[in-house]
C-alpha cells in the first residue's frame, strides 16, 4: 500500500477539532498509541530511510479491544507530501512479536508515545496528535495528493509548511 500524508506542526489541537466539526468531518476514536521502532544492529533500516514499527493502540473511553500492528515502511518517494510504501499486518500478541523481533537480531531504536484523535473526511484519515516530547501535529492521510490538498484547503492549512520526517526521526534528531 502507498502511504501519502501531510504532517503539520500546530500550536493546539482544539482549533483544528472545531474546524473539522464545522466542515462536516466525522470523529471516529481517541487512542493512545505507543510505537516501538526497531533497527538492525548495523542501523541498516535507518540508513536506508526505512522503518520497522510495532504499534500498540489503546482505545480511550471505548469497549474496543487494544489493537497491535507490525509495519514496514519503505524509503520515501518524491512527492509533494510524505509518500512511501507501507506493509502492515494486524497481530494478536504484542509481547510475542516484540520477542520475535529481538530474537531475529533487531534492537529497539526509539519509542514514540502519542494521544491521537482520529477523524474522517473526504476519503482522508485525519489524525490530531499530541506527541510526547514534540508537541501537537495534524496528519492528513489520503488516497492521493489532490484529495489531501483539498482537505488541507478546507482546514486553512494549505499554505502551511509540511514536515517530511516521521515522529521517530524527529525524536531521534532531537536527542542528538
Amino acid at each position: 500500500m502507498l502511504e501519502i500524508e501531510a504532517k503539520i506542526k500546530v500550536k493546539n489541537l482544539d482549533t483544528i477539532a472545531r474546524k473539522l466539526r464545522r466542515i462536516g468531518a466525522r470523529f471516529l476514536h481517541t487512542v493512545r498509541e505507543q510505537d516501538l521502532y526497531f533497527d538492525s544492529f548495523d542501523g541498516k533500516l535507518l540508513k536506508t530511510n526505512c522503518g520497522l514499527r510495532l504499534r500498540k493502540r489503546k482505545f480511550q473511553r471505548s469497549t474496543l479491544k487494544d489493537h497491535f500492528f507490525l509495519t514496514h515502511k519503505g524509503p520515501k518517494r518524491k512527492s509533494a507530501f510524505k509518500s512511501r510504501r507501507e506493509i502492515q499486518v494486524h497481530i494478536d500478541n504484542y509481547d510475542a512479536m516484540k520477542n520475535i523481533l529481538f530474537k531475529l537480531g533487531y534492537k529497539k531504536h526509539i519509542t514514540v508515545n502519542k494521544l491521537r484523535q482520529i477523524w474522517q473526511l473526504s476519503k482522508c484519515e485525519i489524525c490530531l496528535d499530541k506527541v510526547r516530547g514534540l508537541g501537537y501535529f495534524i496528519e492528513v492521510e489520503g488516497p492521493n495528493e489532490i484529495i489531501i490538498s483539498k482537505v488541507l484547503y478546507k482546514l486553512g492549512l494549505n499554505k502551511t509548511n509540511h514536515i517530511s520526517s516521521g515522529y521517530a526521526r524527529i525524536l531521534a534528531l532531537k536527542k542528538t
